[in-house]
């Protein structure tokens, strides 16, 4: 029998279900069209029906609200705090009620008896605390917390809440104090607390409180790493790596690590271009003695530093060049030509042939490594690819063509096998076989790389938009000219330019002879040439396919080498305004923000 009147009352739930739904809905449409008395009378109906429900209880009390009713409000808040024995939730919107009719006092008598008879059990503290949040009665949140830590005589509770509560408040000496104080509590805190202070951390003062604090914990609990591991990290995304170099160097010496630490704060260094910092903590750690585990990763860690500063800034002497082939050559002299110092030695191979122009010990150098045991594959394979690029520049093409096809065949899923295929199509536009070259391009405009898809799509459109008819000529000129710039015959790159203009004035080559030009005089290192042409680029032809190439490149000029970094702002500002879907905007952005001294990027 009860089966019977159990299945004959669930055959009518989705028929109360859905009139429920359509009746919440007709009340919702009156509140949203501002008739809130028809909207009270629905939501007073529904909530009769469902009084636990807070959805209905919230919008029929902003119905009060909204009438100026609040003798009724009053009645609602105050059923509700007799039916769910003195829920915090609603103690609070007593007084809330109160506020919003006008009676501060009394809101502050309720708000604090509130407080008066909190007890300090975890759960009736956080529900409280919330309440009050709801409400935006921060500073009653705060104080509920910091009740709780008074009854139950523990200055750590509740850390990551009341920072959170700082936060918003915007009281960030406050905030980081408890951020510090959960971390001493435990240490297992400190990824989720950087993520937290990478949000709220916003300007140079900011930093500066974090900084003062950090230092001002490290001296009061020497035995806890996390305070010293936080400095660092916050020099680190400072660029300050020299005041964290002190901090690491401290620490390896505690843990007698030897280096390890200070190995990865130079290879940070250099990936952040600080390249005098990386150089000094690397000597530090190779003056620690030969027999220490990092002294090899030292040495190899000096040549990169000193490598990438010359390379990196385009500011060096010929005197600049020798004393560093001289430390590679030591180095190898030291260590032999062996798997372990196969950087080193394809670095020096570089060095060699792009700035010393020794093309005899480059190529003799790559032959080594392409053949030295336990050498791993792929670097191998990246070897080949530069050894190519030699051949090519000196003018043996098919020595080139083989090394490109053997990395495309053996690195066939790879991006490595597709960046092969890319030399030998540029190789073949190089030499004007521009329907053949186009065909691999066409096929790499998909790749699995974003840089070499972007490069094959630009060579492509170079190819097409220029042979419109039977007159490739002044691409053939073009494609010269750029085969004598990338073979360093800068004069002659020039020479072939000229003609192009003289022979075919007003052609569709005239913003990409402007761009080539620009990169001569970059290799010239005559920076303000090569920023006048692109300029002219920008001027004449900014809202064509090479617009945003133009000004990333003039911005980057600007910033690296003329070390003009109010001036690069301005220009990178521009970019983004003009070129939103460029491929270099995501490192635009990211040079902006550093140009602008954002503290914790």
């Amino acid at each position: 029998m009860f089966k019977k009147f159990l299945l004959v009352c669930l055959s009518f739930l989705p028929v109360f279900v859905f009139a429920q739904d359509k009746d919440e809905q007709i009340a919702a449409q009156y509140f949203s069209n501002n008739e809130f008395a028809k909207a009270a009378d629905a939501y007073e109906h529904l909530f009769s029906k469902n009084p636990q429900s807070t959805y209905l209880y919230e919008n029929l009390l902003n119905c009060y609200f909204k009438l100026n009713k609040f003798d009724d409000a009053e009645k609602l808040v105050k059923k509700q705090i007799r039916r769910n024995d003195a829920n915090p939730y609603y103690l609070v919107d007593l007084g809330y009620v109160f506020k919003k009719s006008g009676a501060a006092e009394k809101s502050k008598k309720q708000y604090d008896e509130i407080l008066n008879k909190l007890k300090g059990r975890e759960e009736q503290v956080s529900q409280t605390a919330n309440a009050f949040q709801k409400r935006n009665e921060l500073d009653y949140a705060i104080n509920t917390f910091l009740k709780a830590r008074k009854l139950n005589n523990n200055t750590l509770l509740f850390c990551i809440e009341l920072a959170n509560l700082y936060s918003d408040k915007k009281e960030t000496k406050s905030m980081i104090d408890e951020y510090l104080n959960a971390l001493q509590n435990n240490p297992q805190f400190e990824e989720s607390i950087q993520s937290y202070l990478q949000v709220y951390i916003e300007n140079v003062p900011d930093f500066e409180i974090l900084k003062l604090a950090l230092l001002k914990k490290s001296k009061e609990f020497p035995g806890n790493e996390s305070f010293s591991e936080m400095l660092i990290w916050l020099y680190v995304q400072r660029k300050d790596f020299d005041n964290a170099f002190i901090q690491v160097k401290a620490i390896d010496k505690r843990y007698k690590e030897e280096g390890r630490r200070l190995i990865e704060l130079g290879e940070l260094a250099i990936s952040n271009e600080k390249f005098d910092a990386a150089t000094t903590i690397f000597v530090y750690v190779s003056s620690l003695g030969k027999e220490k585990s990092f002294y090899i990763n030292s040495r190899i860690g000096m040549l990169e530093a000193k490598n990438k500063k010359i390379f990196y800034t385009g500011n060096y002497t010929e005197n600049d060049l020798k004393i560093l082939e001289k430390d590679y050559t030591d180095f190898l002299s030291e260590f032999g030509h062996t798997y372990f110092s196969a950087t080193a030695q394809r670095d020096l191979a570089r060095l060699e042939v792009y700035y010393l122009n020794n093309f005899q010990i480059c190529v003799q150098l790559f032959q080594e490594l392409i053949i030295m045991p336990r050498v791993e594959e792929h670097f191998k394979a990246l070897c080949k690819l530069e050894l190519g690029d030699i051949y090519l520049i000196k003018g043996e093409q098919w020595e080139a063509m083989l090394l490109y096809g053997q990395v495309d065949k053996d690195f066939k899923e790879d991006p490595l096998g597709q960046e092969a295929k890319f030399r030998n199509a540029r190789l073949y536009y190089y030499l004007g076989e521009f329907g053949w070259s186009r065909s691999q391009l066409d096929v790499l405009k998909t790749a699995t790389t974003q840089l070499i898809a972007n490069n094959a799509l630009e060579l492509s459109l170079l190819i097409q938009d220029n042979t419109p008819d039977s007159n490739d000529v002044p691409l053939l000129m073009y494609a010269r000219a750029d085969l004598n710039l990338f073979q360093n015959k800068t004069e002659i790159a020039l020479q072939i330019l000229d003609s192009i203009n003289l022979q075919f004035p007003r052609h569709p080559l005239d913003d990409e002879i402007l761009f080539k030009r620009a990169e001569v005089f970059l290799k010239k290192r005559d920076y303000a040439k090569s920023c006048n042409y692109l300029e002219q680029l920008l001027k004449e032809h900014g809202t064509d396919i090479l617009g945003d190439n133009a000004l990333f490149m003039l911005a980057n000029i600007t910033e690296k080498n003329l070390n003009d970094k109010p001036k690069a702002m301005k220009y990178y500002e521009e970019f983004i305004e003009k070129y939103s879907g460029s491929f270099f905007l995501t490192e635009v952005r990211k040079r902006y923000r550093n140009l602008r001294g954002d503290v914790i990027n």
